[in-house]
């Protein structure tokens, strides 16, 4: 597992575990000064780790472009079975490297060069296609470096090489889009498999980006099916899976994670599907005001359940949800200023009135874990 990952989860756990009494504060602690030992020596080695790592992947990037210049400025001068063997053995020096370097506990370094043997894999397929005058559909070449790339960041448990891929398959499915078929469901299976590598090799920042993948497209059906006026679909398949999510959540502890990022990403599509309702589709000022209290009263939602449950990244992602569903619906409204104000004003009070009575219910709360504590 990712261990600079498991320490944030373990941040964010732990002061939860304390307040339920499950941990002591002495044994969080340790438990956390333990985490830094493991992980190299504490926040100043990690960042320079880091560091290492970006220079490693951006001196691969750097060298896999230099590589490429080299072989297009020659490529007509040298034979066909140089092209191949200079190629190939190119693609097998790089990932025989890697191995060598993860053997030898050199990570950061070995990260580099499987995303260098990914680069020229990529760079042969475009190149052998042209060698051989494989004209046909484009984006199929696409995909096959993506295959490689996954591949390869499985075998080598790279994270650089599996996130290479996931690019290349927003760019594969985004690419047949634009052509004109459509909504391109191959894009799910293949987004899947890719995101289910970089949960197995304990990628956290590749598993959310797939997210995210994943909640653009689901975004894009609404402006793609029923003549671009399918939000309403969308909505409903947003709320579906941050409803799933949260069951996940609370019923089973061993897939928490996956609930919680299935919450945020609900949530997200579903607010992506209110803001198109309101902000691109032509209705009435009933309608409008009718889906921003929906919205707001799904912001808010998304704000205490974030706090409650210490997710940090739908709290935040329900703030700006707020702060934008407000802006926008102002504008959209300043030439109705009498509206406007009374929807502002009516909504400002029963955001109190919550405020109220979540202060209320949590000083009851209080008190009665303190009888029952005196009791005990």
């Amino acid at each position: 597992m990712n261990t600079s990952y498991y320490r944030r989860r373990l941040a964010v756990d732990l002061p939860r575990w304390v307040e339920a009494g499950h941990v002591k504060p002495d044994g969080m602690r340790a438990i956390l000064a333990e985490c830094d030992r493991d992980a190299g020596g504490g926040a100043a080695f990690g960042m320079s780790n880091r560091l290492v790592a970006a220079l490693s992947l951006i001196g691969a990037i750097l060298m896999g472009a230099g590589a490429l210049s080299f072989v297009a400025a020659n490529w007509q001068e040298m034979p066909r079975l140089v092209r191949l063997a200079l190629m190939g053995g190119g693609i097998w020096a790089s990932y025989g490297a890697g191995a060598v370097l993860f053997q030898r506990g050199l990570d950061v370094f070995a990260h580099g060069a499987v995303l260098f043997g990914s680069a020229l894999f990529g760079a042969s397929v475009m190149l052998v296609t042209q060698m051989y005058h494989l004209y046909g559909n484009p984006p199929d070449a696409v995909i096959v470096w993506a295959a490689g790339s996954l591949l390869a960041g499985l075998l080598f448990r790279s994270s650089a090489s599996a996130l290479l891929s996931l690019g290349l398959v927003c760019l594969w499915g985004g690419w047949e889009t634009e052509i004109g078929r459509g909504v391109f469901y191959p894009f799910v299976p293949a987004l899947g498999a890719v995101a289910a590598v970089l949960y197995y090799i304990g990628s956290g920042y590749g598993v959310k980006a797939a997210s995210v993948a994943f909640g653009v497209w689901v975004i894009s059906l609404g402006y793609i099916l029923e003549q671009g006026h399918a939000h309403t679909l969308v909505l409903l398949i947003g709320a579906a899976i941050a409803g799933a999510g949260a069951a996940i959540q609370q019923g089973l502890g061993r897939f928490a994670e996956a609930g919680r990022v299935m919450v945020v990403v609900g949530f997200a599509i579903g607010m992506a599907a209110l803001f198109a309702l309101q902000f691109v589709e032509a209705i009435s000022l009933a309608a409008l005001l009718a889906f921003a209290a929906v919205a707001i009263a799904a912001a808010i939602s998304a704000i205490a359940w974030g706090l409650k449950s210490h997710d940090l990244t739908l709290s935040r992602t329900g703030y700006v949800a707020f702060f934008l569903e407000v802006v926008s619906l102002f504008v959209k409204t300043v030439g109705t200023l009498i509206g406007s104000s009374l929807f502002f004003v009516v909504t400002g009070a029963g955001v109190i009135g919550l405020a109220v009575l979540a202060y209320l219910v949590n000083k009851r709360m209080r008190a009665m874990q303190a009888g029952e504590g005196a009791k005990s």
